[in-house]
């Protein structure tokens, strides 16, 4: 049944509107030879509607309203096949809405259902119109089918991930989210947190939202926005932003916010070297000043950066990621930014009463996410430093990493050289300059400016010199980092300028080999980003047309990472993650990068807000980094080292164990008391290595410790010698510090703390856990805990293939149930052992396959009890407890007691 066959008498379109409305429109021609439905017609509607409220009675208004709606309908009829219809049919789903409230008649009810049913199938373009329509019948069959709360927060799930992708999106979520915060599904909330965080973090509308309708909560975002210095120059952020934290502060001279600003300018003069490469502080004046307040800051000594915010408080980012004045607001290295519902930044006092802006300075930097080296780290990545450097050994100008890359792991046809070619110790000058990883993260920032500053300078001596070069671009693409490298480390726009320019004559010349323009193309993609009036989706889209779409290298694909952070665009980088992790991780000019990709620390931080109050921020961290299953890449480790007496062990021809745990450590002497100097000792890994070690079959885990310098021999000394008496193998690493292993598994900060591997017999690497990240704690830590992952995932496996038998022996040698009644040699009841609860999930699985359910629900049961407890630790429920709750009931139900409490 058509929309219009509910109307009495469809009336043309070329009548005027009764009442008075004085509204015309133009008669239509034959249906086949209709004009598709416009916007201004939609409008014309509008106003019709609006009008028909002013009719003399509630009779004469209906009626009007009604000549609205027929109208409508046959615009409706008269363009059935035409996608334009569903402009009219939003509009007679708000029509209808409207005659109902006026006569609530089932029949008009009856209408609007129908148009519902006709709008929903609307295609995404025109997904904002359809989003009410589709809400509208989703509560109507929930209210016909009885549904309860859960049942409602259920059903809004796969609505949400209908619209999340579209136009609509942000609407749909904030339509959502009060519907959650109606039913009070706390997981509900959480999710739809989570989908905003990942695709519209920096939509400022949606942050001034959530803090509107979730408060008391803290909740992260990236600082995003287009503004305008008091020079006169644009700056971009996130993009300006990453690879340092950032103090940004917002005052008025309306209110303490001088004040304010005096005492964190003091206290930045007296600490220039604390706060040098590691914070800047970027002023923005609420007073709608025409310098931006740029005279009062220098005024004060300081050389910060000072910003225009037109509108002051009425700014949207003022009301989305401020809120108050004066306010210190910070921002991580990865350009987000703490959202903390309490208010105004409130500074702590010393004994006289004075505002101790000393220790907020130092507060800042104390945190995890403002220390040395993790900024370093981003620093030099968002330069774009791994574009030029070679992890497999000294540059070789026939051969440079650029055209490795073009090559993608195959054949390199080396370049020709000749008289007129840049000479080769230029070159090696040039690339010395660029100090490799991990010693460039430990560099201060006057070594990482000096650095940089060398390259720039030979390079532009090269280029005079050798104008006509064949491989100048070599030269040129160095030039080019080392100015972005300045920019990121100094934070001065006239590096990136500079940068841009030779990027632009470099492209110019026409001179590189084909695929070896990624570096100058990458920084001009970062100079279009910066135009307010571009369209980020398209110029990143273009740059990645122009790497050669799907078929683009691992180095381009790392490039448009890097572009999507600049941008905030979470979603495009997560899927460039992926694909670099899926399919170019072995190539040696991608292991800084992916190293960096599968790195748990800057997994954790990359999108984390930078806040951390109480015991629970600790926990939730701890369990990102100690906790899960092996890395998703297809890493496989081909390596040699060395034991005291020469003799090799070829990773992986020579490894006997299913899994071999390896610990990187500086040589002894270790750490003995904290803040003695030293490195970190690995005795106490290694003893909790083996301890986990002895539970596992024999010849299951083999573990050994490495060190990149030193004599391995009185390594071993020196661990025989601990009190745990360790007698574990000591390898070295073959070249040190300098070994392209170092760049395969991302070793960071090795001079004094610990890094570890887990590799697989076959040589695949499970997990690399950098001197960053946490190594776990007991039991093996955090290599152990894969182990465990691992082994879940093969009784799965084994269930999934038939083999219940195989999967029961394997999970009843590694996790056997314990038995109450079970006594020692001397009668006493043992103690029940404290089992992984990977195996106690494998084992559910097991007793299921088996149809043993009540020992299946014991277990359940532990897995619920455990996972709840970890998650009220936390004040976070995680995906793995709604998993073991959904097991628990599973089986529950099974057993015939569904209901039963926990």
């Amino acid at each position: 049944m058509s929309v219009s066959q509910h109307s009495r008498r469809p009336l043309a379109l070329s009548l005027v509107f009764a009442a008075g409305f004085g509204l015309a429109i133009p008669q239509l021609p034959a249906q086949e030879s209709a004009p598709a439905i416009s916007k201004q017609t939609i409008a014309e509607f509008d106003k019709a509607m609006a009008a028909s409220a002013d009719g003399a009675s509630e009779a004469r208004q209906r009626l009007a309203l009604r000549r609205v709606i027929r109208d409508a309908e046959q615009l409706v009829e008269a363009h059935k096949d035409d996608p334009s219809r569903f402009l009219a049919l939003e509009f007679l789903f708000r029509a209808y809405q409207r005659l109902i409230a006026m006569d609530d008649d089932a029949g008009h009810r009856k209408v609007l259902l129908e148009i519902c049913r006709e709008l929903v199938k609307a295609p995404d373009d025109f997904a904002e119109l359809r989003l009410e329509a589709d809400l509208l019948l989703n509560q109507a069959e929930l209210a016909k089918q009885g549904a309860n709360t859960e049942d409602r927060a259920k059903a809004l799930r796969p609505l949400v991930d209908r619209y999340v992708d579209t136009p609509a999106g942000p609407k749909m979520l904030r339509m959502a989210m009060l519907i959650a915060l109606e039913l009070g599904d706390t997981g509900l909330v959480n999710h739809l947190r989570g989908l905003i965080a990942e695709r519209f973090a920096a939509d400022h509308d949606l942050i001034a939202f959530q803090r509107d309708k979730l408060g008391g909560q803290v909740f992260g975002a990236p600082f995003a926005g287009h503004f305008t210095r008091a020079d006169g120059k644009g700056v971009r952020f996130p993009m300006d932003l990453l690879g340092r934290s950032t103090m940004l502060l917002f005052w008025s001279k309306e209110d303490s916010g001088l004040d304010y600003v005096k005492g964190i300018a003091a206290a930045a003069l007296a600490n220039k070297e604390l706060v040098a490469g590691r914070m800047e502080i970027i002023s923005f004046n609420l007073d709608n000043l025409p310098d931006a307040g740029e005279s009062v800051i220098r005024g004060l000594g300081v050389d910060w950066q000072v910003l225009h915010l037109p509108g002051g408080r009425e700014n949207p980012v003022f009301k989305a990621y401020v809120r108050a004045s004066p306010l210190n607001l910070r921002v991580s290295p990865t350009g987000q930014a703490a959202l903390v519902m309490a208010g105004t930044d409130r500074v702590k006092v010393i004994e006289n009463g004075t505002p101790d802006y000393q220790r907020t300075l130092e507060s800042t930097l104390s945190r995890s996410w403002s220390g040395e080296r993790y900024t370093m780290h981003l620093s030099a990545l968002m330069a774009g430093d791994f574009l030029v450097l070679d992890p497999e050994g000294a540059l070789d100008p026939t051969r440079p990493p650029e055209l490795k890359a073009v090559a993608m792991g195959g054949e390199v046809k080396p370049l020709a050289r000749d008289a007129a070619s840049v000479p080769e110790e230029t070159l090696r000058a040039i690339q010395d300059s660029f100090v490799m990883p991990p010693r460039r993260y430990r560099l201060s920032h006057q070594e990482t400016m000096a650095a940089y500053a060398k390259a720039v300078e030979l390079s532009r001596k090269a280029i005079a010199d050798h104008p006509n070069a064949p491989d100048l671009w070599i030269v040129r693409n160095r030039l080019i980092i080392a100015l972005l490298g300045l920019w990121k480390t100094e934070a001065k726009l006239d590096h990136l300028e500079a940068a841009l320019a030779e990027a632009k004559a470099a492209l110019d010349s026409g001179a590189y080999p084909k695929g070896c323009d990624l570096v100058a193309r990458f920084c001009m993609t970062r100079a279009a980003l910066r135009d307010p009036a571009a369209n980020s989706k398209e110029v990143i889209d273009r740059f990645m047309s122009d790497s050669g779409g799907e078929s683009a290298s691992g180095p381009a694909l790392a490039a448009a990472a890097l572009l999507a952070l600049d941008v905030a665009d979470r979603v495009r980088f997560e899927k460039l993650r992926e694909a670099i992790v899926k399919d170019h991780t072995e190539q040696p000019g991608m292991w800084i990068f992916s190293s960096f990709l599968l790195d748990r620390y800057h997994r954790y931080w990359l999108f984390q807000e930078p806040f951390q109050a109480g015991w629970t921020y600790g926990r939730r961290e701890n369990k990102f980094m100690t906790t899960g299953a092996a890395d998703k890449a297809r890493r496989i480790l081909k390596t040699e080292l060395r034991a005291a007496d020469g003799k090799p062990l070829r990773i992986p021809e020579d490894l006997g164990s299913e899994w071999t745990m390896i610990l990187f450590s500086a040589p002894a002497p270790w750490s003995k008391v904290r803040e003695d100097g030293l490195p970190a000792s690995p005795e106490q890994m290694l003893m909790s290595f083996n301890q986990f070690a002895a539970t596992r079959p024999p010849g299951d885990v083999k573990v050994v410790l490495a060190t990149l310098e030193g004599e391995p021999e009185k390594t071993h000394a020196e661990l025989l010698a601990s009190r745990f008496k360790l007698d574990v193998p000591v390898l070295s690493v073959p070249g040190g510090i300098n070994s392209p292993l170092v760049h395969r598994l991302g070793i960071l900060s090795e001079n004094d703390s610990l890094n570890s591997v887990l590799v697989a017999k076959d040589g695949r690497i499970a997990l690399a856990i950098s001197g960053l990240s946490q190594q776990g704690g007991g039991g093996g830590g955090t290599l152990a805990d894969v182990i465990c992952h691992e082994d879940e995932i093969a009784v799965n496996a084994a269930l999934e293939s038939g083999d219940i038998q195989g999967a029961k022996t394997l999970i009843m040698t590694l996790a056997p149930p314990y038995d109450p009644n079970a006594v020692d040699e001397k009668g006493r009841k043992l103690k029940k052992p404290e089992q992984h609860i990977a195996h106690i999930r494998a084992r559910v699985r097991v007793f299921m396959a088996l149809k043993d359910y009540d020992k299946a629900l014991a277990d359940a049961e532990e897995v619920y009890s455990r996972q709840y407890a970890a998650d009220s630790g936390m004040s976070q429920r995680t995906m793995e407890l709604d998993e073991a709750e959904k097991l628990r009931d599973e089986i529950r139900m099974l057993t015939g007691k569904a209901g039963e409490s926990r």
